[in-house]
């Protein structure tokens, strides 16, 4: 919000904490907003063992919300620039880069419910002639996230962890795309304001080790004992990186 606002001081923004499951409550939220020049959806089930454990509610938000939105928006016959906020995880891990061409095969369960939101997504403003950009996220992390994400679950078991012994970790040689909330929201920002349409993978574009980035988290040397198969889930950053230097902007 604050690097919306900042970017657009004469700019009103509405910001909508509503169930998106309710359609009839999203409906009246559009309807007060009255007419908008843009949409910012954010809103998901995004943690992938939640998303496991209440699969319809997971559908219902990820899937459901969209097209309510969308159902509201059509419904006041509206064509706001709408911006979606998908996910990596509609890829399935390869051991390259991938581009917004590689080929949605997601693997989890909250990933497929992002690909259909994509596709439901796609459809609708298709047919309504809404424009539409579907910002594919990766790794992002923040020093206030909280749950099941992996920063904070790392954080937690540093404040226990006795440094003398060696520390468990899932996928530790595997390669992930990490990106600060801070900079995810900038970017965001900057193709919400500058319309951008098309799908665009929002990323650093480098590798790095989970292991590694783990490791910076760590007050001491950590001995790590790695666990898991490896993969590689790392964002192709072309289209952003040629987007930002058009509009004078790094993700850096």
């Amino acid at each position: 919000m604050r690097f919306l606002t900042a970017k657009s001081d004469e700019t009103e923004i509405i910001k909508f904490s509503g169930d998106l499951t309710d359609f009839q409550n999203t409906r009246a939220s559009v309807l007060t907003a009255g007419r908008v020049d843009s949409v910012i959806h954010l809103a998901a089930k995004v943690e992938v063992e939640s998303s496991k454990m209440f699969p319809a509610q997971c559908y219902g938000v990820n899937v459901g919300g969209t097209i309510n939105i969308l159902s509201a928006i059509a419904e006041l016959r509206q064509t706001p620039n709408f911006f979606l906020c998908s996910s990596a995880h509609i890829y399935a891990p390869q051991n390259h880069a991938l581009t917004e061409e590689t080929v949605p095969e997601p693997v989890s369960f909250y990933g497929r419910t992002k690909w259909m939101s994509e596709k439901a997504a796609k459809d609708i403003c298709s047919a309504l002639g809404i424009p539409l950009c579907i910002g594919r996220v990766f790794s992002i992390h923040d020093p206030k996230q909280g749950g099941s994400f992996l920063r904070p679950s790392i954080l937690r078991r540093l404040d226990t962890h006795d440094f003398n012994l060696p520390f468990d970790l899932y996928g530790a040689d595997s390669i992930r795309d990490f990106l600060s909330a801070e900079k995810a929201a900038k970017i965001i920002v900057s193709l919400v304001l500058n319309k951008y349409t098309g799908t665009v993978n929002i990323g650093s574009g480098k590798a790095t080790l989970i292991r590694d980035f783990v490791q910076q988290l760590a007050a001491k040397k950590l001995d790590f004992n790695p666990m898991g198969l490896p993969d590689c889930l790392l964002a192709d950053t072309s289209r952003l990186d040629a987007f930002m230097e058009v509009n004078g902007e790094s993700t850096e």
